[in-house]
């Protein structure tokens, strides 16, 4: 059933293509087109924080490295809390920064302290921490917003356990009176305007998709300011709303969708860790879809091509790096990636290549624009 689930889900961004020209996609609200960097060792993905999409780097890794091995490197500017690792095998910590001051912390099997400090100043600087303890590792940065800096640890990540052959399955949960093994989910969905067309029709997606006993609920305010996770959950009226539907119990999915207004800044997405703690309580087995919507402003973005690769670079580098973060903070509960834009991207190839008949323009007021 998860893996038809997943396939479900994706399919959402797809099938959508069937019906999105008669209403059109929504390009009026903002959607940020930062991005993050995402490198892999061993067989832990890693996260790192965001650079401007069409800027380069402050820092460069490699010169900073100097041939060392790095496990995981984090990029940012501002406060941020860098999750959790499992190191395996004493480590190193390379702090660089454009400005001070600057406090990096970690809490791991010794306790928590401040294993550098930089105090104001100005101009770049590095520095590289003595030897630390293997094992799980919390990376802190304190800093003010206009700080940028860069944080890599040098070393190797622990491998992923492999599950026990002694392990018991988990049972599935039914969610409706009338579910039967295999059936949906119980699914709300939270979030703004770009998502609405989407959450709309995940019924008729289940339908066609043949998966009996979908229930749903959505819960949307306009806007991206107003509708992302950091939004609903500042909105009084919105958060209660969406509490009074997790506290029934019953909710199997919720998704929700990006991104933070400050989406450079990895502390921006308190918001997710928020609603996944609530929804958690209330049921301990909730799955999470976390989608990625289509860029704002199409016509910024002189031809398909160009849009296709802005969209895939912020999904690849930003959207999954956020998802691999939670993946790392909530081991065991599923968080799966919904990638709305896609259908965007493949209208817009379409519309380029001739192929979408019932298209005149990109961009217009009825059924025959892509974007309204």
């Amino acid at each position: 059933m998860l893996i038809a689930l997943k396939n479900f889900l994706v399919s959402i961004s797809l099938a959508v293509l069937a019906v999105s020209c008669a209403g059109g996609l929504e390009s009026g609200d903002s959607l940020a087109t930062d991005t993050t960097l995402e490198s892999i060792s061993g067989s832990q993905e890693v996260t790192t924080t965001t650079s401007e999409l069409v800027s380069e780097s402050l820092f460069s890794l490699e010169a900073l490295a100097d041939g060392q091995s790095i496990a995981a490197s984090f990029e940012g500017s501002g406060s941020a809390d860098l999750g959790s690792l499992s190191v395996a095998a004493e480590y190193t910590l390379i702090i660089a920064s454009n400005n001070g001051p600057l406090k990096v912390a970690i809490e791991d099997s010794d306790g928590s302290r401040v294993v550098y400090e930089r105090p104001t100043g100005t101009g770049t600087g590095s520095h590289q921490t003595g030897k630390l303890p293997q094992g799980n590792v919390t990376i802190s940065v304190e800093t003010a917003e206009e700080v940028a800096w860069l944080v890599a640890v040098t070393g190797q990540l622990a491998p992923e356990p492999e599950p026990s052959e002694d392990t018991t399955p988990a049972t599935p949960k039914t969610v409706t009176e009338t579910g039967a093994p295999g059936s949906g989910y119980n699914t709300l969905y939270i979030g703004h305007s770009f998502g609405l067309p989407f959450a709309e029709r995940i019924e008729d997606f289940a339908n066609n998709s043949e998966i009996d006993g979908h229930v749903q609920n959505i819960v949307f305010r306009g806007g991206n300011t107003n509708g992302n996770a950091e939004g609903l959950w500042n909105d009084e009226t919105a958060r209660a709303e969406i509490q009074a539907i997790l506290d029934q119990g019953q909710t199997d999915l919720l998704i929700m969708i990006c991104c933070p207004n400050d989406p450079r800044n990895p502390a921006a997405y308190w918001g997710i860790p928020k609603w996944v703690d609530y929804a958690l309580a209330q049921n301990p087995e909730t799955k999470f879809g976390l989608a990625l919507p289509w860029l704002a402003s199409p016509e910024q973005y002189p031809d398909a091509e160009t849009f296709s690769n802005n969209w895939n670079m912020l999904h690849e580098r930003l959207w999954l790096t956020v998802i691999t973060n939670l993946r790392s903070r909530y081991p065991g509960t599923e968080f799966l990636d919904i990638p709305h834009g896609a259908a965007a991207v493949e209208l817009r190839n379409r519309f380029e290549a001739g192929t979408l008949n019932d298209v005149s323009t990109l961009i217009g007021s009825d059924g025959a624009a892509i974007f309204r």
